[in-house]
């Protein structure tokens, strides 16, 4: 009995603190889930649940992809593999909560940030994805491509679009999709929608497209006859911004209104609200850091930070049942942290 209780200790132990191996997970890896570590629900304002990410893991780099189309955005960070942790800094890291062959959940590391502002990121193997995608799509001639699914192209078309414009912009919006034709070797785009009846504008964005043959790596599509990939396209020109923005695998105009969202003044507004509020509250100016950092939330509600320490405010200066209200709204957001506080706080 002391042995077999010695072989399952062993086991056991070896599994926590074994050193994981390199091998195990090199490779490109792509995204398919991601959640707060806490249990709460995503809300950051660069990570959406549905945006594209592909890691790479070579030798002792860690490279990040955010683009399914191109790599040319590519970011990469040098790491050493400590027994379960893929260290990328003295203060900073992935641990690796599971790793397969085809699967791999990394948790963030940030010394000082607790799990209500950590993620954890679920993978699958790359190249399993694109299997099984060939797999349900063997009897097929004429695809759809899409984020998992699709050729890679060596250059950034928005870049291509935004030159040939020659800074010549004006506000408008399209939708459209372009066809890859293999044997043919040829692209042809076709415009289904757009706010601008200028013919010239829809020619250059067609051009740019259609003259993209070369730059697509159709190694894994050679044998459909066609690949479709859909887009929409948004020209824009503002006091404060001019230039082109693209959006694949969809036909869905308020994509962009998701990806980007809120307004850069907007943003800065909702910045310099949340500082005044800090000094109010130094300054034990309670109601003036209380009305600061509810014009911070309210032009940017992705700072829910402006929430939790209006919160704080409140209850510091004894107005217990509106810090309540406010956990509770918090809470109602998804957030774990903010139902533990109003638990504990408000009985």
């Amino acid at each position: 009995m002391k042995n077999i209780f010695f072989i399952i200790a062993f086991i056991f132990f070896s599994n926590i603190y074994g050193q994981i191996k390199l091998s195990a997970i090199q490779g490109y890896w792509v995204k398919n889930k991601v959640e707060m570590k806490d249990g709460s629900d995503l809300f950051d304002r660069f990570v959406e649940d549905s945006a594209y990410a592909e890691y790479r893991i070579d030798q002792n780099k860690l490279c990040i992809n955010s683009s399914p189309i191109h790599r040319t955005n590519e970011s990469c960070l040098d790491f050493n593999l400590v027994n379960d942790l893929i260290r990328t800094s003295q203060y900073a890291g992935f641990v690796i909560e599971k790793v397969s062959n085809d699967s791999l959940i990394l948790s963030e590391k940030i010394d000082g940030l607790t799990d209500d502002k950590l993620k954890r990121l679920y993978f699958s193997r790359q190249e399993f994805v694109l299997a099984k995608f060939k797999e349900e799509n063997k009897n097929k001639k004429n695809i759809i491509a899409s984020k998992l699914f699709t050729p890679k192209t060596s250059s950034t078309i928005e870049i291509d679009l935004n030159k040939a414009f020659k800074n010549n912009y004006s506000n408008f919006e399209l939708i459209g999709s372009f066809k890859i034709y293999p044997a043919q070797k040829k692209v042809k785009t076709a415009i289904t929608f757009s706010t601008q009846n200028d013919s010239s504008r829809i020619r250059v964005v067609k051009k740019v497209i259609d003259h993209s043959f070369e730059k697509w790596d159709l190694k894994n599509f050679r044998d459909y006859e066609s690949i479709e990939i859909p887009f929409v396209l948004k020209s824009e020109i503002t006091k404060r911004y001019w230039g082109i923005k693209v959006v694949f695998f969809t036909k869905d105009l308020t994509e962009f209104e998701r990806i980007y969202g809120i307004k850069m003044e907007d943003l800065r507004k909702s910045s310099d609200y949340f500082k005044k509020a800090l000094v109010a509250y130094d300054e034990k100016r309670y109601s003036e850091a209380i009305k600061y950092f509810t014009e911070s939330y309210s032009l940017d509600h992705k700072n829910i930070d402006a929430l939790y320490n209006k919160a704080a405010v409140y209850f510091e200066s004894g107005d217990k049942k509106n810090a309540c209200q406010v956990w509770l709204e918090i809470s109602m957001l998804g957030q774990v942290n903010a139902k533990q506080l109003f638990l504990e706080k408000c009985n």
